[in-house]
């Protein structure tokens, strides 16, 4: 089971700072990276080198992923706003390996003094523990302590330009017209990764027909479904609207709140299927049990501090918006993934790649 590059809401009205995800851009340049980070320095209301006591020996922030995956872009941008805030500079260590369980083990085995954080997906706390049980080998709920939220992502349900279908309802009929030896496809860059699960969801929820076609990676997804041999894809905003806006896909529906400043023709699923629960991918940060409520409670107000500054969010991924998710809410939200995602998973029969 791997993370997929995009990354899951059960419940969009519950989480803050999911909607309208897809107008933000990631910054152009170096430029505007450093202006958009020395204003937090100016506007931050905490002079360089302030930061709490209880949260001095922070050094480390491990990413269970590898270097440019979603999650990891993510972390960049939050190590840089996060010593622009406080003047604590984080070194991100990444340890891909196990669609995030590797770097995930490594965190809970690591040292509870508040010198080492995680930035971990949804994929790894409610997915991966369904999916590659005899794999896991941390409880999600007793092994870390939840600190804050800190992005989320929403994605387009998408399909090749050249199927007659514009909207769901064309889409469940004419999948369900066609002929059973000649289904319509849906790529995913793997097996129990969020693009998979959501399709799944949606076509179990509505009764209609489509064959899953797993791939290694979203970009070799993508590949045939550009070609045409794959139909349906629900990837990242960062690999589908390039596509979406030189006409070779045409978007179905968004997964999110409200529609997107980009595509504001598209209707989000609360629109079309107010029913359909579907998965928004958000990563957070984690300590190691253990690490005491004070230098949890210290790390967290620094986090949400950066990640509700709304600079942050003009420095994020395309498709992706801040999550600023206090521990009872990030606890209350992995549990509630962690519960749905897991009857869907043994109601699917999926197990590890």
């Amino acid at each position: 089971m791997r993370e997929s590059s995009e990354p899951a809401l059960r419940d969009e009205e519950t989480l803050p700072g999911s909607a309208g995800a897809l107008h933000r851009r990631a910054a152009p340049g170096a430029d505007r990276r450093r202006f958009l980070l020395l204003s937090m320095l100016g506007v931050a209301g905490m002079p360089r080198g302030a930061l709490s006591q209880t949260t001095r020996s922070l050094t480390k922030l491990i990413v269970p992923y590898g270097a440019g995956n979603i999650t990891d872009q993510v972390a960049r941008v939050f190590v840089d706003a996060f010593a622009a805030r406080s003047g604590k500079h984080l070194v991100v260590d990444n340890q891909p390996g196990a669609g995030g369980m590797l770097g995930t083990y490594n965190l809970i085995r690591g040292p509870a003094d508040g010198s080492t954080l995680g930035m971990v997906s949804v994929a790894a706390l409610a997915i991966a523990p369904h999916a590659a049980k005899q794999a896991v080998q941390y409880d999600p709920f007793t092994d870390l302590v939840p600190v804050a939220g800190v992005s989320v992502s929403s994605a387009f349900l998408a399909v090749n330009a050249s199927l007659p279908v514009r909207t769901l309802a064309e889409l469940v009929a004419y999948a369900r017209a066609r002929p059973a030896n000649d289904p319509l496809f849906y790529c995913s860059p793997g097996n129990a990764t969020v693009p998979h699960l959501n399709i799944e969801t949606l076509r179990r929820s509505l009764d209609f027909p489509l064959q899953h076609i797993p791939y290694r990676t979203s970009a070799a997804a993508n590949t045939d479904l550009l070609a045409g041999r794959v139909q349906v894809t629900m990837d990242s905003a960062s690999i589908t609207v390039p596509h979406m806006k030189a006409g070779t896909l045409r978007p179905i529906a968004f997964n999110s709140v409200r529609r997107s400043a980009d595509f504001p023709d598209v209707p989000t699923f609360r629109e079309v299927a107010p029913d359909v629960q579907l998965l928004n991918a958000w990563s957070a940060t984690f300590f190691p049990k253990g690490t005491s409520a004070a230098v949890t409670q210290a790390a967290a107000e620094e986090i949400q501090a950066t990640v509700n500054d709304p600079r942050f969010a003009d420095l994020l991924p395309l498709g992706v918006a801040p999550f600023p998710l206090g521990a009872t809410q990030l606890t209350a939200q992995i549990r509630q993934d962690h519960e749905r995602l897991g009857k869907l998973i043994a109601a699917i029969g999926l197990t590890q790649d």
